[in-house]
């Protein structure tokens, strides 16, 4: 598959790209680079440095995008909240009308369980109201919501990790 993987050189994108690509698809990634590249050379593998808000980098020509680029956490996203809407939300938006537009099939979005807040449920499933408390808990919500208008149209498919830990090499 050809595959496009926004913020696919930090945390998660640093361990799943190299996957990806011992799988035998051709990957693009697009990063601002804030943290730096330690993914090795390859030939399936193109990176565009750039920011997700520019919405200039190329994805035409793509199966599916996994869009794991956004400001994480909770303590980062209140720093800024103005700047956590317009790259969690707003540019979230803005990829999914091109993703459409443009004919990708399917788009994998990395979210937050933490979109359920806090809960007194026993069991926290998918059928448990969100209740998110922070503005990252709010802009992953609302990306979710975004997305999902547009399964009409394409596969949408929304990961809710807990908090997420181990090696990486980033």
């Amino acid at each position: 598959m050809r595959l496009c993987v926004t913020g696919g050189l930090g945390y998660v994108g640093s361990v799943l790209v190299p996957k990806l690509l011992a799988l035998g698809h051709y990957v693009r990634v697009l990063d601002c680079q804030w943290f730096g590249n330690y993914l090795e050379p390859h030939e399936r593998l193109k990176i565009i440095k750039g920011d997700i808000r520019d919405q200039t980098f190329p994805i035409g020509a793509t199966d599916a995008i996994i869009h794991l680029a956004g400001i994480a956490n909770d303590p980062t996203g209140e720093l800024d909240p103005k700047l956590t809407w317009e790259v969690n939300a707003l540019a979230t938006m803005q990829l999914a009308v091109r993703a459409v537009r443009e004919g990708v099939k399917q788009f994998i979005y990395a979210s937050s369980g933490s979109v359920y807040g806090v809960s007194d449920e026993p069991e926290v499933t998918e059928d448990v109201a969100l209740m998110p408390l922070s503005e990252y808990n709010k802009t992953k919500m609302v990306a979710e919501r975004v997305l999902l208008s547009y399964a009409d149209r394409m596969i949408v498919q929304i990961l809710r990790p807990a908090t997420v830990c181990g090696f990486s090499a980033r």
